[in-house]
C-alpha cells in the first residue's frame, strides 16, 4: 500500500505533504528532524492520511494536494475521517 499524508505542526503553523508506504515510519522520521524539509517544524501531527493499490493512484492525489493552497488542504482535513497510524 501507499499513503499519501498531510501532516501539520504547530510550532510553525505550517503543512507538509507527502508519499510513504510506512506512515509510522515517516511520522517518526520528520519529528527525528532527519528530514531537512521538516526540521524546524517538530512536533508534526497526521491530519490527513489515504492508501492505495498502487504507487501511481498515491501520486496522483499527492500532486493535486500539492498544486493546491492551504485553505483546500484543510477543506480535504475537515471533511476527511480521522487520520490513523
Amino acid at each position: 500500500m501507499h499513503t499519501v499524508y498531510i501532516i501539520y505542526s504547530p510550532s510553525v503553523d505550517r503543512y507538509f505533504i507527502g508519499l510513504t508506504k510506512d506512515l509510522k515510519i515517516s511520522l517518526w522520521q520528520h519529528n527525528a528532524r532527519t528530514i531537512s524539509a521538516t526540521a524546524d517544524g517538530k512536533p508534526w501531527e497526521v491530519r490527513f492520511s489515504q492508501s492505495f493499490e498502487t504507487r501511481r493512484e498515491a501520486q496522483s492525489l499527492e500532486m493535486k494536494l500539492k498544486n493546491r493552497d492551504r485553505q483546500y488542504w484543510e477543506e480535504v482535513i475537515t471533511n476527511s475521517q480521522p487520520a490513523t497510524i
